[in-house]
């Protein structure tokens, strides 16, 4: 990560950046609710290289997927994850 074209599948209209997000998110994380009607706690984190930041988007039971700069507003994250349900309603929380 990241995918050099982004992410895969449909992407839909985002009203923040992806560093708008990462900085809303902040150091302890937030918890909002999926579109599923899931509990999300989105965290900061980093892709495999360490250095490239993503938001790691936190179920109730498992992990749904990380996203980053480069699949933010895709529905599927560079890695295939479907993040849509998550990714979503995150950017219509941001004030």
């Amino acid at each position: 990560m990241p995918h050099p074209e982004g992410g895969q599948g449909n992407i839909f209209p985002m009203q923040h950046t992806f560093d708008e997000a990462y900085r809303y998110i902040g150091v302890d994380g937030i918890v909002y609710e999926s579109t599923t009607g899931e509990e999300i706690h989105a965290e900061r984190g980093f892709a495999q290289d360490g250095v490239t930041p993503t938001i790691v988007l936190n179920g109730e039971r498992h992990v749904h997927g990380r996203v980053c700069r480069e699949c933010w507003g895709f529905r599927q994250s560079c890695t295939g994850e479907r993040v849509g349900q998550c990714v979503e309603p995150l950017d219509n929380i941001i004030p």
